[in-house]
């Protein structure tokens, strides 16, 4: 961008850090996260999704993108930033973390600051970062919640799944965290099988823990999903009438009232 783009960019207001976390692998994350994102953008919103599941990052695969240059490539010194940044599936801008690569997964402290402080140096030039973190309780999962404006936590029906879930809030909840965590009940049959997941999510945040969870919405069980998986895409993109997709399309809308972002959608945008 341009130096006078830049220094209008830099006068406006910060834009809003998402990360999009869970405790358990599998539960759908990682295909939230870029779903998320791309109905974010053709609502209009200025996003950048960055893929810091260190070391194991796959958001690519679900946007369907072949990356260039990753996070792995600006940690070592071999691009800067803007290089890194690529435009995927509706407009949203988008860095890899680099898949596969063992230094990445193996990431000290100093380097998880540095992207840390990268997702800082975007914030001016943009309205929403999403954050597609890795699952479970490690440093390398943390550092990177710790530094969101809102946190969205999902998890599945599984027990396991509710039981790391709450693994990971109580994690950073003790670390300090204080932002609100919004809770997303993936994969479900039905509404009242969310709601049941929730309740026990809340309660054990708010005896245990003194935190208050909040509830954005559900996602339910649908073939489009695995679907997109296989064309590699996001299911919003390649399947606009899906039940999923209609369901993105309400967490998003709940998400813009927590985030006081919401704008007119376009003409002919899916409600």
């Amino acid at each position: 961008m341009g130096e006078s783009d830049k220094s209008q960019d830099s006068s406006a207001k910060k834009a809003v850090i998402v990360a999009v976390t869970s405790g358990k692998g599998g539960v759908g994350k990682t295909s939230l996260s870029v779903n998320l994102a791309c109905e974010l953008s053709r609502r209009g919103h200025r996003t950048i999704l960055v893929d810091t599941d260190l070391g194991l990052a796959n958001a690519h695969i679900v946007a369907g993108m072949k990356p260039a240059k990753t996070l792995s490539d600006y940690i070592d010194g071999h691009a800067e930033l803007a290089e890194i940044i690529e435009t995927g599936p509706s407009k949203v801008k988008f860095i890899s973390g680099g898949s596969g690569v063992k230094e990445m997964a193996n990431l000290d402290d100093n380097g998880r600051a540095r992207i840390c402080l990268a997702v800082e140096e975007l914030r001016p030039f943009c309205d929403v970062i999403v954050l597609d973190t890795g699952a479970g309780v490690s440093k390398g999962v943390t550092d990177f919640v710790s530094m969101a404006d809102h946190t969205i936590l999902v998890s599945t029906s599984n027990f396991a799944a509710i039981a790391d879930a709450y693994g990971i809030v109580k994690v950073v909840v003790q670390d300090g965290y204080r932002n609100p965590i919004h809770c997303v009940v993936n994969r479900v049959r039905s509404a009242e099988e969310a709601e049941q997941v929730f309740a026990k999510l809340k309660s054990c945040c708010d005896r245990f823990l003194g935190f208050d969870l909040n509830w954005l919405g559900l996602l339910p069980e649908d073939g489009s999903v695995e679907g997109a998986v296989l064309k590699r895409a996001p299911f919003s993109e390649v399947f606009p009438g899906s039940v999923a997709t209609r369901y993105l399309a309400k967490l998003v809308t709940g998400l813009e009232r927590y985030l006081g972002t919401a704008k007119p959608q376009p003409q002919g945008a899916r409600s």
